[in-house]
């Protein structure tokens, strides 16, 4: 018994390892053509909408206050007051315990505390970085000099 064929992939335009065919398009009917009109009777109609919410949250509908609130009204962010706190920079590894020990006493909330560790971290592959393409140079530079 043979094995069917794929009628499917043929109709749409596919190849046979499932990719289109140049000159196929995977939306044969396009966009449709009414979407401009669609837009048009809604913001036609969104004066009268908002007024029905807007009632409706008068009327105490509390679905209505939020949906008002979330679109008006910018969630808060949270603002963090600046802190001193003693900071060894001699070194990273004398800054990095310099921030645990502000954490641990109290000094530094830990959200920030966390926030200049991920900071020293990312200056520590900064200054690995800057070391490894140093050396590479000066190998480089051996090498050209023993030729």
């Amino acid at each position: 018994m043979s094995k069917p064929e794929n009628t499917s992939k043929q109709a749409t335009g596919r190849r046979k390892n499932g990719t289109f065919a140049k000159g196929q398009t995977g939306n044969p009917g396009g966009r449709p053509g009414n979407l401009a009109k669609l837009r048009a009777k809604l913001t036609a109609g969104s004066d009268e909408v908002a007024s029905v919410v807007l009632d409706a949250a008068k009327a105490g509908d509390m679905q209505a206050c939020r949906l008002i609130l979330e679109r008006i009204v910018p969630a808060l962010k949270p603002i963090a007051e600046p802190v001193a706190f003693a900071l060894d920079d001699t070194d990273l590894p004398s800054t990095a315990r310099s921030i645990m020990r502000a954490i641990a006493n109290g000094t530094l909330p830990s959200d920030q505390g966390k926030a200049l560790l991920d900071a020293v971290l990312g200056m520590a592959r900064v200054v690995e970085v800057a070391e490894l393409e140093q050396q590479l140079i000066e190998l480089r530079g051996l090498v050209e000099a023993d030729r």
